[in-house]
């Protein structure tokens, strides 16, 4: 072949493989943008990746290239979706579509005709992808089970078991809360230890924060001489942060306490109650910790104070399961017959954890 014509040949090469490399790199670009959502910021720059919820003041978007990114929806200026959201608006309305942006603002299109539902801003938008239980078409049920235990046999012979748990089930705005626990022990076939404890709990908010309950409480202690101490309660609580790495509140009001011992006279009396519920994750959800108390106080003569506490870690692992330390304390002001007024209790358990 000439040197011309080699020339030629790779002139129509060149002309023939260049618009194909052209289409090709426009194609990669349109179907990498097109399976990506787009968050475009106040300050010029943008954020690419799948957008998860906004549940507060907070967007979180899952990239590629630094996991899931919480940003602060005030620094927002406009949202591309590439595939349908569930939203639900500041005047309560639920709509299901694509969020873009138009030079009018943010539209909301249909997932099929890719039509207008809704013209709408950011600041209008109160949830996105939401959990059922937010906006009222659901609960979501969360809890958690730990058991621990010993058995020896041989020139000693003891055996124990420790039994706990929570369940709470959440909607918009109610909540069902039962805990629980079972402790047992024996020495030498002595029972040293017999005591059981369940609190159910209805909750009703009437705001985001405040909301009223009512509870009872069942609780029976051998050593104690309780045979069975029932609490029935009325009141109101205050919700001060609640997520899935925070909860905490406070609650308030009056209870019927009623006695029944095996040895000492049954009675029954009024009492103030107050209580604070608390959990968290730390350390990148390493450990949770958590505390709760309930404080009952009988104002006569001679008054009556009662105080259940329980303060601990708990190390979720694998799968739902999970080790949990914790230290329980329960005091009584006036026990029967002189009996020691406060138990302090340490566990070490495993267990599952669900949400």
């Amino acid at each position: 072949m000439s040197h011309d014509s080699a020339g030629m040949a790779f002139f129509n090469l060149h002309r023939t493989i260049k618009p194909a490399f052209s289409v090709l790199a426009i194609y990669s670009l349109f179907t990498n943008a097109a399976f990506a959502d787009t968050v475009w910021l106040k300050n010029g720059d943008k954020i690419t990746g799948t957008i998860g919820v906004k549940v507060s003041n907070k967007l979180t978007v899952k990239t590629s290239y630094a996991d899931e990114v919480k940003i602060n929806w005030n620094d927002i200026h406009s949202i591309d979706a590439d595939k349908p959201m569930l939203m639900q608006l500041m005047d309560g309305s639920i709509v299901n579509g694509r969020l873009v942006h138009s030079d009018e603002g943010q539209v909301i299109l249909d997932e099929e005709t890719s039509t207008p539902l809704v013209d709408t801003e950011l600041d209008e938008i109160h949830y996105i992808n939401p959990t059922r239980d937010l906006i009222g078409e659901g609960y979501v049920w969360t809890g958690n089970l730990s058991l621990g235990g010993a058995f020896n046999n041989g020139n000693s012979t003891n055996r124990n078991m420790q039994f706990n748990g929570e369940s709470v089930l959440r909607g918009l705005d109610n909540r069902y809360t039962v805990q629980g626990y079972y402790y047992w022990a024996e020495d030498n076939d002595q029972q040293t230890q017999n005591n059981a404890r369940v609190r159910g709990q209805y909750d009703h908010f009437f705001t985001k924060k405040w909301f009223s309950y009512l509870n009872t409480i069942q609780e029976k202690d051998r050593f104690r001489d309780i045979k069975l101490r029932s609490t029935y309660g009325v009141g109101t609580g205050y919700q001060i942060f609640e997520g899935e790495k925070l909860n905490l509140s406070v609650e308030g009001g009056v209870s019927l306490i009623k006695q029944d011992y095996y040895e000492e006279s049954d009675d029954s009396h009024a009492a103030l109650r107050w209580a604070v519920n608390y959990n968290q994750y730390l350390f990148d959800s390493f450990v949770q910790a958590f505390h709760r108390h309930e404080v009952l106080y009988t104002p006569r003569d001679p008054s009556q104070i009662l105080v259940y506490s329980s303060t601990g870690l708990r190390f979720p692992f694998i799968f739902g399961l999970s080790a949990s330390t914790q230290l329980d304390y329960n005091y009584d002001s006036r026990p029967v017959d002189d009996r020691v007024k406060g138990d302090t209790r340490a566990l070490f358990t495993l267990g599952y954890s669900w949400k």
